[in-house]
């Protein structure tokens, strides 16, 4: 891909982000807020099992402290 043909992808894709309507605006942003809580939901539910069995660590910054 030549530096011609992303620049005319590029303006291509403004063009289009820039004219949505309100209402397609509202679509857009309830399909990706759908998206971001299944692949957050997936992760959650694999991740559960995890900490039951112990395999699981919290990274250090979350660890609190044990004197």
């Amino acid at each position: 891909m030549g530096i011609g043909s992303f620049l005319q992808s590029a303006r291509r894709l403004f063009h289009v982000a820039r004219s949505q309507t309100g209402k397609k605006l509202k679509l857009n942003i309830k399909i990706i807020l759908i998206g971001v809580a299944i692949v957050g939901g997936i992760r959650i539910r694999s991740q559960n099992p995890f900490w039951v069995v112990g395999l699981y660590q919290l990274p250090a910054s979350q660890v609190t402290p044990t004197r």
